[in-house]
């Protein structure tokens, strides 16, 4: 269990936490809490930037519109809709403190006594462990199990609701992908990023994905470039 803030990203940010003063709110105040989620407005995805998009979406535009998205939910499919919306607005709420990890970033397999943990996993486990217990439970730890619950049943991803947001994670990707490419009139090439749609589980969001596919296809095709994915 975190009790010390964890490492957090960019110029000066082991001294962010401490700046927001748990001291000086009233008991069961909720502004330290809201100042440190204020991140996720701020902090860009970090595959865009490396690939030139110096300006593109934060963490909560991410965030979102896949809360949107899960309510396109069709009705025949069973699940929860309004944890799903929650689970997306909680799933990446860690990078609040440790940035957005993507995978070029390499993150090595964590400690020996946690096999088969990520580095990534657990700085982001770290990271919510310090959110819920420090300023959250003092709001309520009602609350605070709820988050936590949330996030992990997320991370987890066994039941209906986890997989399913999933899914719409990766089809915001895609989307998102696409939206890029026509933005900057093909002088980007994104396709590494679609190679996302190989694990969405769900068959009406294979088809909102291969809909994607198809707008992509005319627009390179339009373009006079081919661009082919694997």
């Amino acid at each position: 269990m975190s009790k010390t803030p964890p490492q957090v990203v960019g110029s000066n940010t082991n001294n962010f936490i401490q700046n927001w003063s748990l001291d000086a709110a009233s008991p069961g105040s909720p502004l330290a809490f809201l100042h440190i989620i204020e991140r996720l407005k701020t902090t860009p995805r970090e595959g865009w930037r490396k690939h030139g998009i110096l300006q593109g979406e934060s963490i909560s535009d991410h965030m979102y519109r896949m809360s949107v998205i899960t309510m396109l939910c069709p009705p025949e499919h069973k699940v929860d809709k309004d944890r799903c919306v929650k689970l997306a607005i909680v799933h990446d709420m860690a990078e609040a403190l440790v940035g957005d990890i993507t995978p070029p970033d390499k993150i090595e397999k964590g400690r020996r006594h946690l096999p088969g943990i990520t580095r990534k996993h657990r700085r982001e486990l770290e990271s919510m462990q310090y959110i819920v217990n420090k300023l959250l439970k003092p709001i309520s730890e009602v609350i605070a199990k709820d988050i936590m619950d949330l996030w992990m049943e997320y991370e987890t991803g066994k039941t209906p609701e986890a997989v399913f947001v999933k899914d719409v994670d990766r089809f915001e990707l895609i989307c998102q992908t696409i939206e890029y490419e026509k933005k900057y009139e093909a002088q980007k090439d994104l396709k590494e990023f679609l190679h996302v749609r190989e694990s969405i589980k769900n068959d009406f969001v294979k088809k909102w994905a291969e809909d994607a596919m198809k707008e992509r296809e005319v627009f390179w095709k339009n373009a006079g470039i081919e661009s082919i994915v694997p």
